[in-house]
């Protein structure tokens, strides 16, 4: 019964603030025929509305903290993962060093080499080498006209970033197999 004297409390808050539109008492030039006056609310009413406004409030305000603390217990997550790849990768340059320093073959790199994820089965075409030879040269840097084509440098670094699939050039494509059929016009006839 409380449940029931609380639902219709609810509803009976939930007109927004007293204005409602009745589209059944208009007639034809849109006037409305006969409406009615407005009640005016009571203190209880009020008060009610004041509550209800109030829980809103609070419920978004909760809604809020919790969100911000499920994201600062995501941060910590992440954080956690990055440690762990760390000591990963420390792990790694350790057993590296040890290799090496065993095989007695120093090459100065300490670090391990991180690859990027390779897009496709062809490898990476070769970068063109530019180069201007002695009798091609200036006698001044400032009149040396740039050479290379900006459009294939930038796809060649779309490819090195892994941005772009690498392909292979088909020099020879497929051709279509054609279908021989046999013409129906002998089904056309005239009387």
């Amino acid at each position: 019964a409380e449940a029931r004297a609380n639902l219709s409390e609810w509803d009976e808050d939930s007109a927004w603030e007293g204005f409602e539109t009745d589209a059944e008492g208009s007639d034809a030039e849109g006037v409305s025929a006969a409406s009615k006056p407005r009640k005016r609310k009571t203190t209880v009413q009020r008060n009610r509305i004041k509550r209800r406004k109030a829980e809103e409030g609070l419920k978004k305000h909760e809604s809020k903290i919790k969100a911000r603390d499920e994201q600062t217990k995501r941060i910590r997550e992440i954080a956690s993962e990055i440690a762990e790849r760390d000591a990963f990768v420390q792990a790694l340059v350790a057993q590296q060093a040890e290799v090496d320093s065993s095989d007695e073959e120093d090459d100065g790199a300490g670090e391990v080499v991180l690859r990027r994820k390779k897009l496709g089965k062809s490898k990476l075409p070769e970068g063109d080498l530019e180069l201007v030879l002695p009798d091609e040269l200036q006698d001044s840097l400032r009149r040396l006209r740039p050479e290379g084509n900006l459009l294939k440098d930038r796809y060649r670094s779309l490819l090195v970033r892994g941005k772009v699939e690498s392909r292979r050039r088909i020099a020879f494509h497929k051709a279509p197999k054609v279908k021989y059929s046999e013409k129906w016009s002998y089904k056309d006839f005239r009387l």
